[in-house]
């Protein structure tokens, strides 16, 4: 690693040597910082305030493993030196090699040294930092922030198991759309493919949602109960061809009416994330309509547009292109 910040021993000891002539006062603070949070960086900062240089004294791989284990560190020195190298409150950084900083610190011979409420003012480092002049600064700990914590709780969180799904435009995609609106079931037709592209999605680890606009209902072109018959028909038909549909959501609404449900918005879909938990970013969604592809980009989902490409004064492509459902379906199983 090459950067301003990182620095032999020699060095430092050189460094320091010119500040303490010109009367700074350095302020050391040990640790191996292997996961940076919150608690890490209150720390950094009120060391800094104690003083005019904040040298940090960053424990090794090697150090790190002789006292923690041989499951850490989790981010390697490297990792380590760079990331407290963009903080600001940071002046220098030495990494030293023992499971505690006393050799380091008999040299450096900081005017304060750092150190957490746990271990007190009684502490190892005490008698080698008073020997010298220095004085010992308890930090004020922020309860709660560990990396030990930070670990528990990112290994809490990958226990549960990750919800993802495929959004699905309806008419255009699903089945044949009208002129007049799809408005009973006699209407509904199936587009080409699409039960057994449906009954293909249905075999992968996804959740199988319908998000559709059906501005008909307030245009009062045909009543809610009529789209509810029909969306009973499509999912029976899709479950007889071994198929799924896990939820159907659908914006009633007129498009004056300025709703937060009609596509391109998003609050559909934000209620399907609420419903199940899903995790959008591993998400898909197909759709035939340019609104289709807006809204996914604007949900941060993957998107497949079937037929036409986007307008160009647009400037937005979805992911993929797709001629049908069954293209777009290969698209996403096929997928490494």
């Amino acid at each position: 690693m090459n950067n301003k910040k990182n620095k032999t021993l020699s060095q430092i000891l050189r460094i320091i040597k010119v500040f303490k002539k010109q009367g700074k006062k350095i302020v050391t603070y040990n640790g191996s910082f292997d996961i940076l949070h919150l608690g890490h960086l209150k720390a950094i900062k009120e060391a800094k305030k104690q003083g005019d240089i904040l040298i940090i004294l960053l424990n090794t791989d090697e150090s790190i493993r002789m006292y923690k284990g041989l499951h850490h560190p989790i981010n390697q020195e490297n990792s380590r030196l760079e990331m407290l190298a963009c903080l600001d409150d940071v002046d220098y950084i030495v990494t030293f090699d023992d499971i505690n900083p006393l050799e380091i610190l008999s040299k450096i011979q900081p005017n304060i040294h750092c150190n957490g409420s746990d271990w007190g003012k009684s502490c190892i480092e005490r008698s080698v930092v008073e020997k010298h002049g220095g004085k010992i600064h308890i930090l004020n700990w922020q309860n709660g922030f560990s990396t030990s914590n930070l670990i528990k709780n990112i290994l809490s969180a990958y226990s549960r198991p990750e919800v993802k799904a495929i959004f699905l435009d309806r008419d255009g995609t699903i089945n044949i759309p009208r002129k007049d609106y799809v408005q009973k079931v006699d209407h509904f037709r199936f587009a080409t493919g699409a039960l057994n592209a449906l009954k293909k999605l249905s075999q992968a680890d996804y959740k199988i949602i319908i998000i559709t606009n059906q501005s008909g209902i307030g245009r009062k072109v045909f009543k809610e109960n009529e789209l509810k018959k029909i969306h009973q028909y499509m999912a029976l038909e899709v479950k007889k061809s071994g198929g799924r549909i896990d939820a159907i959501y659908y914006c009633p609404h007129h498009p004056n009416d300025n709703c937060n449900c009609r596509k391109p918005k998003i609050g559909m879909f934000l209620k399907a994330v609420k419903d199940f938990n899903i995790n959008l970013s591993k998400s898909w969604f197909i759709g035939d309509d340019q609104k289709d592809v807006v809204a996914g980009r604007y949900a941060n989902i993957k998107t497949i547009k079937l037929g036409e490409k986007m307008p160009a004064h647009l400037k937005l492509k979805p992911n993929y292109y797709a001629k049908n459902l069954i293209k777009a379906v290969k698209i996403i199983t096929n997928e490494k």
